[in-house]
């Protein structure tokens, strides 16, 4: 086998064998190469993972809603204690009380009495001789009976409480329904001839009687409510009078009768 020269240097000189050795190393360089990037992707791959992961922004979960207020919330504590207080439950009651206190001079307990409950806000509704009937707001009513017991000697005590909230209800209901049917009756008119437009009217006058007697039981029902009654019947001795009259008989004016009463 010929080799070429140039410039006195052999090239191209070697048996193919050895021509062959060349494209075998650049291979095997090719996959060791290959086989170190990729242990490197998989050593790099799972730090990379958890720093997404601690990189990942926490979602925070809502509070859950619970029934019973936080201290946090002042309004909603508020509101709660608002809730178990008997003035919110909305009903409506009725208090009267009736007493008989033995005294022993009515007119000034009856004078003390009124001037005392002025003081808690109420006022007289019936004032006789041997009876008196005051009106006090229902928060009141402990305040006044107490004191009402220092005034005498209470012989009997009573005291009566009604719920009035269902016939509050029911009549606010019944004069609800009978403003709405009259206003619908009031739309008739313009489609109506004379004969049905005096039976639109005959209907309506029925109607406003009916809602003047609802707001009529409505305002006692109300200030039933409102207002706490309190009865008293004032229990006394009598004493007799002695009235004096001139007698025929000197010697009898002349004598003392209370000093001779007094004296026997």
């Amino acid at each position: 086998m010929r080799c070429m020269t140039k410039h006195g240097n052999p090239v191209g000189c070697g048996s193919p064998h050895r021509r062959s050795g060349a494209p075998r190393r650049t291979l095997h360089r090719g996959l060791i190469l290959l086989s170190l990037l990729s242990v490197f992707i998989l050593w790099t791959a799972p730090a990379a993972g958890q720093q997404k992961k601690a990189a990942k922004p926490q979602i925070q979960q809502p509070a859950p809603i619970s029934a019973v207020p936080t201290p946090e919330d002042p309004d909603a504590a508020k509101g709660g204690e608002e809730a178990a207080t008997p003035d919110a439950t909305g009903r409506r009651t009725s208090l009267e009380s009736r007493l008989i206190l033995k005294v022993i001079n009515p007119d000034d307990a009856r004078a003390t009495l009124e001037k005392k409950a002025a003081e808690l806000g109420g006022f007289p509704i019936l004032v006789e001789d041997a009876s008196l009937v005051l009106k006090v707001p229902p928060e009141k009513l402990s305040a006044l009976i107490a004191f009402i017991a220092e005034q005498g000697l209470v012989l009997e005590k009573t005291l009566e409480r009604a719920d009035l909230t269902q016939e509050i209800a029911r009549l606010e209901g019944q004069l609800k329904s009978k403003k709405e049917m009259l206003s619908r009756l009031r739309g008739f008119f313009d489609d109506s001839n004379t004969e049905a437009t005096l039976r639109i009217e005959q209907t309506m006058t029925t109607i406003v009687a009916e809602i003047e007697q609802i707001k009529g039981q409505l305002r006692v029902a109300e200030d039933r409510a409102k207002w706490a009654v309190v009865d008293i019947a004032f229990q006394f001795h009598e004493r007799d009078r002695i009235v004096y009259v001139s007698s025929p008989f000197e010697w009898l004016n002349s004598v003392s009768l209370d000093r001779f009463l007094e004296e026997f």
